[in-house]
């Protein structure tokens, strides 16, 4: 195997963990229907406010959780988790990205 089909293998390998992670997270961060609970209490309980834009501040931090354990400890036992839950958060506020984008939308109309 090339390098090239190595690297090509990982990456799509990793893919399927994280669409593996994110239904797990998914579980833990929903409640009943709504999908981003954990991110509106959140956004709640620090800013009064549980719009999309609030629950990307409040995803930032758990980011931030994450970026602090990559700086202070390496490559450790628990990187490649690290790794994945910033995936997952990354594709999560992106989809706050978007619905906070229609939002503006609508109310500009």
């Amino acid at each position: 195997m090339t390098e090239y089909e190595e690297f090509t293998s990982f990456i799509n390998d990793e893919l399927v963990r994280v669409g593996t992670l994110f239904t797990e997270k998914q579980q833990q961060y929903s409640a009943g229907a709504d999908p981003l609970s954990n991110f509106r209490t959140g956004a709640l309980l620090e800013h009064h406010d549980g719009g999309y834009d609030m629950m990307y501040d409040v995803a930032k931090g758990y980011l931030n959780k994450h970026i602090a354990f990559l700086y202070d400890h390496g490559i450790a036992d628990k990187t490649e988790e690290s790794l994945r839950d910033m995936v997952v958060y990354g594709l999560i506020m992106l989809y706050m990205v978007k619905k906070h984008k229609e939002w503006l939308a609508q109310v500009k109309e």
